[in-house]
């Protein structure tokens, strides 16, 4: 992909980009408050994540990288695809994404410092989090694109979804490739300065 078009799809995006962050945003802020005002359900989600990664704990550095990247990658893959369907998926997936960074925000102050979520979260999350906002946006472009078409728009679905995977593969994994190698090998390390 050339870097005059990945201009142009960029610029085209730029819509769906602050709708995105607007999205994600409100679910950190709800994600927030549930985690303040329901106490039990959110042990419940919090339990719920640890077991998910507990496959993590005994993994070397390595394999925790390629179990981070190979997580976002799919996961965010399909978001962006799903779009599709006029949009919905990336839609909720970024409240979603954002809720759980908030109800997460929200314990590991509680329980720690805001320090160390900082620390835990920006090396890594400075990088992965804007990919996540990108796919979102991408998806909803896609949604809309799709939606249109069907009432005669004039840009084709396929030359659209084309574009969006060059995009993808060109800049975003590459992106969660270097946010993994942070997150893998650099956040684990940081964190025993501030526990």
């Amino acid at each position: 992909m050339k870097i005059s078009e990945i201009k142009r799809y960029f610029h085209s995006l730029k819509f769906y980009i602050f709708l995105s962050s607007f999205i994600f945003l409100a679910g950190i802020a709800s994600g927030y408050s549930f985690a303040r005002d329901f106490p039990e359900e959110t042990q419940i989600i919090m339990t719920t994540l640890q077991d998910f990664f507990s496959s993590t704990e005994e993994a070397t550095d390595f394999q925790i990288f390629l179990f981070i990247l190979e997580n976002n990658v799919s996961k965010l893959l399909i978001m962006l695809l799903l779009g599709i369907f006029a949009g919905i998926l990336p839609f909720f997936s970024s409240f979603i994404n954002g809720m759980v960074l908030g109800i997460f925000g929200y314990i590991v102050v509680q329980e720690k410092s805001l320090e160390f979520l900082l620390v835990g979260i920006l090396p890594h999350g400075i990088i992965e989090i804007p990919v996540l906002i990108l796919s979102t946006a991408i998806g909803m472009r896609l949604g809309k694109v799709a939606v249109w078409r069907i009432f005669g728009g004039k840009i084709g679905i396929r030359k659209e979804f084309v574009k969006a995977l060059k995009f993808y593969l060109a800049i975003l994994v590459p992106l969660l490739f270097f946010a993994a190698i942070i997150e893998a090998f650099l956040t684990s390390r940081l964190l025993d300065f501030v526990k």
